[in-house]
């Protein structure tokens, strides 16, 4: 029979602050592709596929997703080897929550971690879901050479509506964005 204190022998409380100041801390610091170093951009209505190829920044997996009650984030570096930090097989630390009533804004589900593996990947992600700011379908993020944006609807602020083929713009023929900038 479980008690009030969690598995690092932390109470409930102890806990919730612990919680809290992993998100404080900003866990997840997201590097994207500069726009201007995209190559080769694909569009097709409101999603776009580029090519990210500069060394050793494209190493790795750098993602930000939102869609309507939901967000997630993710940010994972490959080639980190060099830090003395990273000199560990496996090290995580994670939190979770799942419908929260015990705050004033309703939490569906929030968690988030941070980890190291085989001594030379280090990265950190966090997921929420619940009723606040609700926000169109969008995301952005490239894992290793793979840059992907999209925008539901499509907008300046995601990805403009457009159809093009490797850097080609095909509609509207003055198309901006991706490596037709």
């Amino acid at each position: 029979m479980a008690d009030a204190e969690g598995e690092a022998g932390l109470t409930a409380p102890e806990a919730k602050a612990e919680n809290a100041d992993m998100k404080k801390d900003k866990l997840v610091q997201i590097e994207f592709a500069p726009i201007e170093e995209l190559k080769a951009s694909t569009v097709c209505c409101c999603c776009m596929q580029s090519f990210y190829t500069t060394w050793p920044a494209m190493c790795g997996v750098q993602q930000e997703i939102q869609c309507i009650c939901c967000e997630s984030q993710t940010s994972c570096k490959c080639l980190q080897h060099g830090e003395a930090e990273n000199r560990v097989c496996s090290r995580s630390k994670s939190f979770s929550t799942c419908i929260d009533t015990s705050v004033e804004e309703f939490i569906c589900l929030e968690s988030g971690s941070e980890f190291v593996l085989c001594f030379c990947l280090k990265g950190a992600s966090t997921f929420w879901c619940g009723f606040q700011n609700l926000r169109p379908c969008a995301g952005k993020g490239n894992v290793l050479c793979c840059d992907c944006r999209f925008g539901i609807p499509p907008s300046d602020e995601t990805v403009p509506f457009g159809i093009a083929i490797c850097g080609k713009a095909l509609h509207p023929k003055d198309y901006k964005g991706g490596s037709m900038q």
